[in-house]
């Protein structure tokens, strides 16, 4: 049973809950992510879910897939490498120029088989590289990532299976919980952030949010904006005083533990835990409690130490695993 509430963390930092970055992001990823705003209607200046124009579109897609893209169409045009039309591949960018304007001003995400999707004046849709209209204003295509096909004999290539994080990464990523980067790495030792928590949390609590106007140094295009909100809004994880969130700070392993412990109402299924013991300490007896992987043994716990991608990982599986029981 999930729990929603608010805790505060040394009288100033107010944590809860926590895509990752995107196994790599492969082009069925990219299919999915880009099909799923298909039909969502064309705002001039747009860049979420209510409204897109072609810029915002591909900026707000690419994000989702942990890529970072400038925010408008000449800016994006210089992005990657150029690629020629015969081999554009499935994620690539493809521009096309006067349309409302001279020169570079549209783009779109090439989806294969000849077509793009793209938002235009009725919305997101998908049209042919040759269509009368599109054909002639084809202007080129970039390639920012090369999103390849899934490895299927490595989950990921700095991963092997005798880390002690494996089967917790495997499964998170078989649910599409957590995924790597696009160069095939999980980096599991990297240090995760309080954006990025937020964000793979949210990955599988699910929870939504209309309002992504909550902190000053998040802005409603920023990636894990959506997730942010919801985690703050359901009382999971709060920002600072000064009304910042600060999704580039680090986390460590105790502010981990609080995090799980926040989102997910663990049993305490070894005993009495005693009164004096501060929330922070209660916490990482409860994830140790629940622990598959020896992992988090209290008293070689390392509290202050940054959280990595790894340890995240393995204490997001273990909750959702004794959630199901």
């Amino acid at each position: 049973m999930k729990r929603f509430l608010t805790v505060v963390f040394a009288g100033i930092l107010v944590l809860g809950n926590g895509h990752l970055v995107s196994a790599a992001v492969n082009k069925d990823q990219v299919l999915n992510t880009a099909k799923e705003y298909l039909g969502t209607p064309y705002a001039f200046g747009g860049n979420s879910v209510n409204g897109f124009d072609c810029s915002g579109y591909t900026q707000h897609v690419y994000n989702k897939l942990g890529v970072e893209l400038p925010r408008t169409t000449l800016q994006q045009a210089y992005e990657g490498d150029p690629v020629s039309k015969s081999e554009l591949k499935t994620g690539d960018l493809v521009f096309f120029k006067n349309t409302y304007r001279n020169g570079i001003s549209h783009v779109g995400i090439y989806v294969g088989e000849n077509q793009f999707i793209s938002a235009t004046n009725d919305g997101v849709t998908i049209a042919s590289l040759s269509n009368p209209y599109w054909g002639p204003k084809y202007a080129g295509g970039r390639r920012v990532e090369d999103f390849g096909d899934v490895d299927k004999d490595q989950l990921f290539s700095d991963l092997t299976e005798d880390h002690v994080a494996y089967d917790a990464i495997k499964t998170l990523t078989q649910s599409e919980v957590i995924n790597g980067y696009t160069d095939g790495s999980f980096k599991p030792s990297r240090s995760i952030t309080r954006g990025q928590a937020a964000a793979l949390l949210n990955n599988y609590l699910k929870i939504d949010s209309e309002n992504m106007s909550l902190f000053s140094d998040v802005s409603e295009n920023y990636r894990f904006a959506q997730d942010i909100a919801s985690m703050k809004e359901a009382g999971i994880i709060h920002g600072y005083p000064d009304g910042t969130f600060r999704p580039k700070e680090t986390i460590t392993r105790g502010q981990m533990a609080l995090i799980i412990q926040n989102a997910f109402e663990i049993e305490n299924d070894i005993g009495y835990v005693s009164k004096t013991k501060s929330g922070m300490d209660k916490a990482i007896v409860l994830l140790s409690s629940i622990d598959t992987t020896n992992e988090f043994e209290p008293k070689h716990f390392n509290s202050d130490q940054d959280a990595t991608r790894a340890d995240f990982s393995i204490a997001l599986f273990n909750a959702v695993e004794n959630e199901k029981q």
